[in-house]
């Protein structure tokens, strides 16, 4: 019997994923006029920030996205609106430079920001299963319903994969990796196999220190002899996040799954002496406690998001599973976690105390109704990672040489900040030493820029990947936040419709013309200790913009500090390099951290000559003046800031002429 014939549907962008990220590319190209469908894998939007996940898990809390920020506000709103200004809910929902928040109110915020605009429709339970190409264009994709199998066919311009799997840039023959590389791929000092314990305190010292506008992190990694950084298929352990609550009227006690084996929970119970040659499918710090167990509410209305319940082994098939497979995973790892809260209810191995404190906590009554209380999704916490046209490795999150800040990416399209790390990947485990995989650089890792090259496949133009990006696995340690996916999410939105303003493949965009367009529409692609994108100055695009070629050769821009005359130089150099299309900014940055001694004695500039120094790149260079307004008309010395504005307005005007 023949196959019925897909309905066609079209639209100016296909985005798969009812992510964070996907929803984030879907208001942006909406909002700027594009008609956009969502292809969304279950009947709910938000991913797993609307199943448990309960955190913004970053280190920076200034404004690097609109939309990113739109969700912080209309959390907090919520929470203000329903409870009071000054409620407990609240205060707990911002704590530590965090957004704190139910799985319930996320979806609701999600949900109303696809609502609101006209120009999205959303395609609930659908999944990718082949896609139609024409040399480097995608032309259509068709979907299978999960629910009777129908087909449905979209024709777009572009595509967005923004779901954790990746399916569909898999399905377009996207080069993808899953696992680990050996240390030796990349040159990544913590790749492959590698065991760790922790070093207490508060990291990275320069935060600690207030000489680095983040939060700092608790502990760091102690990597241990015995760590072979071999090469192999292990990814991050998955888990449910689990919502549980405290309050005896919201609180509902899981039954004992059918599934149930004590024995894959008896490693908790265990002293660490007695166990440390043993093998369990246990997060590490279970086994590694003096046998306490308590938690605290960290999300408003006396709720947490659980994160034990990591099943070692049982992720390893996911990433490249068919739907069948995976949907046996997820209620492996769902049985798992039930599992685990009945053994620290009700076992007699468990102490008394610690089966009294777990008996504190329960299911929300309040939280998926629909699916028993338990969250919709699992958290992938690592899958498929794209081979696209950089791949981001350990080495872009951390100092590069002969600089004090992370290497400089021309095409820069956002910002990384969480410590390079790494969930239990397998089981094996050395004396004292966490599961292997284990860890946190929070001392060695910095803020990165993350490139547009790493959301581009390397032979499709009109598909654009932002959650699993092109990196390493090391690299994925500082990418794999729900605020890297949002903001990514936003720049590839960005990207989609210039190249639709430009009737260009998303692909074909000149790097310059993309993050000027992200700049000018507050997208941070440069994290500077000062400012962020909400900062009322005419200088930020113009400083963000310099921040991806060389002007800086660490996180402080100094804006309104007083331009000198070898610091002008080094960047009139550097934009006579741009004009050539031969600017190197690692060269440009390490000049001006190697010589910063010979800046601190230089003359200062006046915004006159300094005027007249562009002018005169532009005249070498056979390129127009600067408009007469942007002059500064005094012989007064000039900030930083404003000088960079006067080169970013010289390079405008150029562009604009082409």
């Amino acid at each position: 019997m023949e196959e019925a014939s897909p309905i066609i549907r079209k639209a100016d962008v296909v985005v798969v994923g009812g992510t964070p990220s996907g929803i984030a590319c879907a208001v942006r190209c909406a909002r700027e006029g594009l008609k956009v469908i969502v292809v969304n894998a279950t009947n709910h939007l938000g991913g797993v920030m609307s199943s448990g996940l309960g955190v913004t898990d970053n280190l920076y809390d200034g404004f690097r996205a609109p939309i990113y920020e739109t969700f912080i506000q209309q959390v907090r709103e919520y929470y203000k609106r329903t409870y009071g200004e000054h409620s407990q809910q609240a205060a707990d929902c911002y704590t530590k430079r965090k957004l704190h928040f139910e799985p319930h109110v996320a979806e609701h915020v999600f949900t109303g920001l696809v609502e609101a605009e006209s120009r999205i429709s959303v395609l609930y339970r659908y999944f990718p299963i082949s896609v139609e190409r024409a040399g480097r264009k995608l032309i259509a994709a068709t979907f299978q319903s999960f629910d009777d199998g129908a087909w449905l066919r979209l024709e777009a311009d572009s595509f967005v994969d923004a779901s954790y799997e990746g399916d569909l840039a898999a399905a377009a023959g996207v080069e993808f990796k899953v696992g680990r590389e050996s240390r030796g791929e990349y040159n990544e000092q913590h790749a492959g196999k590698i065991f760790t314990r922790n070093e207490s305190g508060t990291f990275p010292r320069d935060a600690a220190l207030g000489t680095l506008n983040l939060e700092p992190f608790s502990g760091n990694s102690i990597i241990l002899d015995g760590s072979t950084g071999e090469g192999d298929n292990a990814l991050q352990a998955y888990n449910f996040r689990v919502c549980l609550t405290c309050n005896p009227d919201n609180r509902v006690y899981p039954s004992k799954p059918d599934s149930y084996d004590r024995t894959l929970y008896l490693g908790i119970v265990e002293k660490p002496e007695d166990n440390r040659g043993e093998t369990f499918v246990l997060r590490s710090h279970l086994m590694l406690s003096d046998g306490s167990w308590r938690l605290s509410s960290h999300i408003p209305n006396d709720k947490l998001t659980w994160n034990d319940a990591l099943l070692l082994g049982a992720q390893l098939e996911y990433p490249t599973a068919d739907w069948v497979r995976r949907e046996e995973i997820i209620r492996e790892h769902a049985e798992f976690a039930l599992g685990m809260l009945y053994f620290l209810q009700n076992d007699e191995a468990v102490r008394p105390d610690v089966r009294q404190e777990a008996l504190r906590w329960g299911l929300p009554k309040d939280e998926f109704a629909s699916n028993g209380h338990f969250p919709y999704e699992i958290l992938v916490r690592e899958g498929r990672r794209m081979v696209g046209r950089h791949i981001f490795t350990e080495h872009d999150a951390i100092r590069a040489e002969a600089l004090n800040r992370t290497p400089i990416h021309y095409d820069s399209v956002g910002i990384a900040e969480w410590p390079l790390s790494c969930h239990d990947c397998t089981v094996d485990r050395l004396p004292g030493s966490a599961n292997d995989g284990v860890l946190c650089l929070s001392e060695a890792t910095r803020p990165s820029q993350i490139p547009y090259r790493s959301l581009l496949p390397k032979d499709i133009d009109n598909l654009l990947v932002t959650i699993c990006l092109s990196c390493s696995h090391m690299g994925w340690g500082t990418l794999r936040l729900e605020p890297v996916f949002i903001q990514m999410g936003e720049s590839a939105a960005f990207a989609v419709t210039l190249a639709a303003e430009q009737g260009i493949a998303p692909g074909k965009l000149d790097a310059d013309h993309l993050i000027r367009k992200l700049v000018e529409n507050q997208v941070m692609i440069s994290f500077f200790n000062e400012f962020d994108m909400s900062t009322d100055q005419e200088w930020v695009p113009a400083v963000q913009f310099f921040g991806a070629k060389g002007f800086f050769g660490d996180y402080d821009a100094r804006p309104d500090e007083l331009l000198d005359g070898h610091t002008a130089s080094i960047w009139l150099a550097a934009f006579g390099s741009l004009l050539k299309g031969r600017l190197n900014p690692m060269e440009s940055a390490r000049k001006l951290y190697q010589e910063r001694e010979m800046c601190k004695t230089a003359e200062l500039v006046s915004g006159e000559r300094f005027r007249q120094l562009v002018e005169r790149e532009l005249d070498i260079h056979n390129n127009q003046g600067i408009e007469q307004s942007f002059i500064p008309d005094d012989l007064s010395p000039v900030s930083r800031g404003e000088a960079c504005l006067i080169v970013y307005k010289a390079l405008f005007n150029i562009s604009r002429s082409v």
